[in-house]
């Protein structure tokens, strides 16, 4: 375990503003001259882009055109990109990865030297005076950090463990649980994978389109002619949504989710207990929404739909031929 990880967790209070160590997760780090050519021709996301915005959602797709990994990629510069994925699937991604690099003048290596830090408004203030990032910016990065702006209450740094650990103690900021940043993901519909769940899912099964972790346009990658037709001249059945329950039981990506006759209709991709509820993600069948069906988890506890804080267009849900 990280040094900052070991800081957090030793220092760990729930009451406090979120903090929470990604202990869960590693950085595959790309890098030479063809770093933005290789990722633009394996990712789904427009690599053309991310040195504007700083950081982008992307996945890396099978020739089926399911999922892999599902990446956060931050901006170092054009032959140096950050790819963040959960230790579940990090290896798996890194071995994919790395097979189709063979002809590229690229380097994959696990930067497991790097720790990562969930934040909220105050701590990312806190914690970017401490390493010399502007606060104000949507992403940034400079020698020692990379961050990204999810929004006005959410942000993820990751940066080396020596240096983050001096900015933590300097700013007395002070860990929570890891589940805070899980369900702040729940809540705003930010997919992520499990080994469980790899290779169940094309990206607009979780909405990958929706958080611009999509381009239709980009041109070709692995997956591509299967997940641009689906957008042109499919339908898309299953879609990413949210719930909650009341149940203590333990609730797992990859969890199936049943309708009231029993059939299987959904399944789980994300999960936490929180606030004194079960909040989750699951893909499910676009039928069973529109006619509000009944939902629940095989242990019987039923699901209370809480819809999406964005919006799906409509026409995925229609043949287009």
């Amino acid at each position: 375990m990280n040094q900052s990880y070991k800081w957090l967790e030793n220092h760990q209070d729930d009451s406090r503003a979120l903090c929470s160590a990604l202990s869960n997760y590693r950085i595959i780090q790309v890098s030479g001259p063809d770093t933005e050519k290789f990722l633009q021709g394996q990712l789904s996301c427009d690599i053309r882009q991310l040195a504007k915005v700083g950081h982008l959602a992307g996945s890396h797709c099978n020739i089926k055109g399911h999922m892999i990994s599902i990446f956060h990629l931050f901006y170092r510069g054009p032959e140096q990109i950050w790819l963040r994925a959960h230790t579940e699937i990090a290896q798996t991604a890194f071995d994919t990865l790395k097979k189709y690099a063979v002809f590229s003048k690229v380097k994959l290596e696990m930067a497991d030297h790097l720790s990562g830090v969930a934040l909220d408004r105050t701590t990312q203030q806190a914690l970017c005076a401490g390493l010399q990032i502007s606060a104000e910016t949507q992403s940034g990065w400079n020698d020692e950090a990379s961050i990204a702006c999810y929004d006005e209450h959410l942000f993820e740094l990751w940066s080396e463990d020596g240096c983050l650990q001096t900015a933590l103690e300097a700013g007395n900021i002070y860990g929570t649980s890891e589940e805070r940043w899980i369900a702040a993901n729940i809540e705003r519909a930010i997919p992520d994978l499990r080994g469980a769940t790899v290779e169940h899912f094309i990206p607009q099964m979780c909405n990958m389109q929706a958080i611009e972790g999509v381009s239709f346009s980009k041109g070709c990658y692995t997956g591509q002619e299967i997940v641009t037709r689906l957008q042109h001249r499919g339908i898309l059945k299953k879609a990413m949504y949210r719930f909650a329950t009341d149940t203590n039981a333990a609730v797992a990506a990859g969890d199936t989710l049943l309708n009231s006759q029993g059939s299987t209709v959904g399944e789980v991709v994300l999960a936490t207990r929180t606030e004194g509820k079960t909040a989750l993600l699951a893909v499910v069948q676009q039928a069973q929404i529109e006619v509000r069906e009944t939902l629940s988890l095989e242990s019987g506890n039923h699901l209370e739909f809480e819809g999406l804080p964005y919006e799906l267009d409509p026409r995925l849900f229609e043949s287009k031929r």
